[in-house]
């Protein structure tokens, strides 16, 4: 029940939550990508890394999107999941893995970067307009085996916060209270391979929308709400002052790189307070928060628009984060004093 909700809250739409099975402790969330000045050349790029996901411990979950970065530059991102963190380690650990990224070259005309973490379940917490039963989206709830009750902590701001478990017992407070970043010239990985070390407590979030079977509602979606969820993200990308480290509005491909009616963002925050102050303060996410209601709200046909999010909060040493020949906005990199060559590792 909600925490920190209003007394007698009752949400105006609703909302399903994620449950693992028992047993189940932890997942992994990877990113692999591919940058590159043209769409083209990252295509290509993403196209060499995915026989990697099809091998022994592949991911349970695997999605593809790509998108354009504020420097320019293109992206293509093999989104992975595993429910068992030791399959990951497997995965990473094998023989076709370490060679393929061991050996990327670090000049040329590509870049390639992987930013993976494993996710504690009471660090994380899920969101989802509809159940997975209902409409077939992305990201966690194409696990078969999890459960998606309705749940009533959401439509309130702290709502994330509450449905984090261990916000109950933990400040959840960051190592980087404030993110100022340092984009030098000599920053990037042109020609170097470069980790860097992620601080304690920044926070993920990975929010969807699927218009895939939408009949009643797609046109509005793409009309009203789209337009001003990417004017959000685009702020976030542009703005460090909000604490966010890094923000990517991915449209999501098929594997074979063809354009789906499904969409995500990717940021990485410095803390789950400085989401939390983007949401319930600033206009651009207001106007995310209106726009949607507006159209949830206002119809008489069941919402058949799928929304959902994932919101984590990672403990020191639980992300890894390498990159290859990239620009010196990606990612991690504008964090200060943080970066360090490494020889190739998977």
């Amino acid at each position: 029940m909600p925490r920190t909700g209003p007394p007698g809250h009752t949400p105006r739409v609703p909302a399903y939550t994620i449950r693992f099975p028992e047993g189940i402790e932890a997942f992994v969330f990877a990113q692999y990508a591919c940058q590159a000045d043209s769409a083209e050349e990252a295509a290509r790029g993403a196209n060499a890394l995915a026989g990697l996901f099809a091998g022994s411990h592949k991911p349970d979950v695997l999605d593809r999107g790509s998108f354009v970065d504020t420097a320019g530059s293109h992206n293509v991102v093999w989104l992975a999941y595993w429910h068992d963190p030791h399959q990951y380690e497997l995965w990473q650990e094998s023989g076709p893995v370490r060679s393929v990224w061991d050996g990327l070259p670090s000049e040329g005309p590509v870049g390639h970067w992987r930013e993976a973490c494993v996710i504690p379940l009471e660090r994380n917490e899920t969101l989802h307009s509809h159940r997975h039963e209902d409409i077939a989206t992305s990201g966690l709830s194409q696990h078969a085996a999890v459960e998606m009750p309705e749940t009533p902590v959401h439509d309130y701001w702290g709502a994330a916060r509450d449905r984090i478990a261990a916000s109950a017992t933990e400040t959840l407070e960051p190592a980087l209270p404030v993110f100022v970043p340092d984009i030098r010239r000599d920053g990037g990985t042109y020609g170097r391979r470069v980790a860097v070390e992620v601080p304690d407590n920044v926070t993920l979030i990975r929010t969807a929308q699927d218009w895939s079977a939408s009949t009643k509602y797609r046109e509005r979606y793409l009309a009203d709400v789209k337009p001003v969820k990417d004017r959000g993200v685009d702020f976030l990308a542009a703005n460090a002052d909000s604490g966010c480290i890094a923000a990517r509005n991915l449209i999501e491909e098929s594997a074979d790189g063809a354009p789906l009616d499904r969409a995500c963002t990717i940021a990485w925050f410095a803390s789950l307070e400085h989401l939390m102050t983007w949401c319930r303060s600033h206009r651009t996410h207001l106007e995310i928060y209106a726009s949607f209601y507006q159209m949830a709200s206002g119809g008489e046909a069941p919402l058949d628009v799928a929304f959902w999010h994932e919101v984590s909060v990672l403990p020191g040493g639980s992300v890894t984060a390498e990159y290859v020949n990239c620009h010196p906005g990606t990612g991690f990199l504008p964090l200060p004093d943080r970066r360090h060559d490494v020889a190739g590792s998977a």
